[in-house]
């Protein structure tokens, strides 16, 4: 017996990824039967293990956080904001995760690329359709009906040549409502410009009331 491995209980396994340690269960790990953690875990064939008996698994130790949430959850749950679907992609086919690929490209498909500002200061923010759609005859709506060209960067980003200091707060407001936090007096004078030009008239009544309480 080696007696410089920790026991790990029978449910219990350890993965060491790209150095990082994730404990989990044998449960979680054999979820899915044909993918590379169901067949690690059922081999016969020893596999490589640190000196505290986790496995060691040499590939992306944050994206792969996502990777487990899948297993435990048995559904995408990604934050806000996300962008690196390509990455997660790549690791579910190595780890040979159909279903995770599946939602994958379900979600991707569901969300839309924007790149907003001007050359170097462009920022990427990664936008359902339902929230774009938010406001009909909008800017955004027309820019996702297809009627005319728009404009994409090589990722299939749409751009957008405005502001992007200020466009996290249209983000908010499409995504949450019309909640304007930390923002100058200043700024909001410039981000009633920006609901103007993308024809979001609800959050331009929005930016009116909140000019009205800070004016008593």
């Amino acid at each position: 017996m080696d007696s410089a491995r920790p026991r790990q209980s029978d449910n219990q396994i350890g993965l060491n990824v790209g150095g990082k340690i994730y404990l989990t269960t044998r449960d979680t790990l054999t979820r899915y039967p044909n993918s590379f953690f169901a067949i690690m875990l059922d081999s016969d064939i020893p596999s490589d293990r640190d000196a505290h008996g986790n496995y060691l698994i040499d590939r992306d130790s944050k994206i792969f956080r996502h990777v487990m949430n899948f297993m435990r959850c048995g559904e995408l749950v990604l934050p806000r904001g996300f962008s690196e679907f390509d990455l997660l992609e790549r690791e579910a086919d190595f780890f040979s995760l159909e279903a995770l690929e599946v939602a994958l490209r379900e979600a991707a498909g569901m969300l839309v690329g924007i790149a907003v500002g001007t050359g170097s200061t462009r920022s990427t923010y990664m936008i359902t359709r339902e929230a774009l759609m938010k406001e009909k005859e909008s800017f955004f709506t027309d820019m996702l009906d297809g009627g005319k060209p728009f404009p994409r960067d090589t990722q299939g980003n749409y751009v957008i040549s405005r502001n992007n200091s200020l466009f996290h707060h249209v983000v908010d407001y499409l995504v949450r409502g019309g909640i304007l936090n930390d923002i100058t007096s200043s700024e909001l004078k410039q981000l009633r410009k920006e609901a103007k030009y993308f024809r979001l008239q609800m959050l331009e009544q929005h930016i009116q009331s909140v000019n009205r309480q800070t004016d008593l």
